[in-house]
This record gives structure tokens, C-alpha cells and sequence, in this order.
């Protein structure tokens, strides 16, 4: 009787080991996208695909957040013209979007700036680039 208990405790300990090497190498698998990217990182920008173009400013910042930085000025007497700055951390790059509002409805959306935050020899590169008006 004993031998009976021994196969059975084996084979209970077989498996448990066996269940912990799975979850060990399901974790191992699905944590390197964070170390690739960086944690939190992004495939494509929440801004790809939108294109709409006279949105209220008080709509737009309930549906995409409060901005990362803004810029207001007065363009005519009656033309209130403030830009709100939204920066995404997308792959290895960090990517600004500008939205261009006057008097609070939505004119212009633009890619300001992207920088590469790290190279693959560890040195740090910065690249600005003015990108073209995203109008439709």
C-alpha cells in the first residue's frame, strides 16, 4: 500500500511542478512587450483615426483627457485661439499632437514633434520634426 500512495504523491507533485513551469513561462512570455516598449507604451496613437474637425473643446477634453500642455492667445478682437499639446508615448517614440481651437471648436489637429527616446546602443537621440496639417 505504501508504493500506491508514493505514485500517487509523485505523480500529485509531477503535476503541480508541471503547472508552476506553465504560469512561470506564460508570465516570462507575455511580460516581454513592456520591456520592449516600456511599460504603458502604445502601438498607434488614440489620435490615428480621428477626424473630427469642429468638435467642442469642453466635448474633446471629456473624450481624450485634460492635455499635456497649452497655448492661448487673442488673434482678433473676437478670436480666441488656444492650442492644447497631447504627448504619447507610442513604441520607442514620444509623439506630441497639436489641436488647434478657436474660439473653442476644433480647427486644426497637427503632429508637432517626435522624439526617439532611446537608441539601441543606449546613447539618447532627439529628432524634431514639424509634420504637415492632418486636415481632411
Amino acid at each position: 500500500m505504501k508504493s500506491k500512495n508514493t505514485n500517487f504523491d509523485g505523480k500529485m507533485i509531477l503535476s503541480k511542478c508541471c503547472s508552476i513551469l506553465l504560469l512561470f513561462t506564460l508570465i516570462s512570455v507575455f511580460s516581454c512587450t513592456p520591456l520592449k516598449y516600456g511599460f504603458g507604451a502604445q502601438e498607434n496613437s488614440k489620435f490615428s483615426t480621428f477626424d473630427n474637425l469642429g468638435i467642442a473643446k469642453e466635448d474633446f477634453i471629456k473624450q481624450y483627457g485634460p492635455p499635456t500642455n497649452k497655448g492661448l492667445y487673442q488673434d482678433k478682437p473676437n478670436k480666441k485661439v488656444e492650442k492644447l499639446y497631447y504627448t504619447e508615448k507610442i513604441k520607442d517614440f514620444l509623439v506630441t499632437t497639436e489641436f488647434i481651437f478657436e474660439n473653442d471648436v476644433l480647427k486644426q489637429m497637427e503632429r508637432v514633434e517626435t522624439r526617439y527616446s532611446l537608441e539601441k546602443s543606449g546613447n539618447r537621440k532627439l529628432q524634431n520634426e514639424k509634420a504637415h496639417d492632418l486636415d481632411a
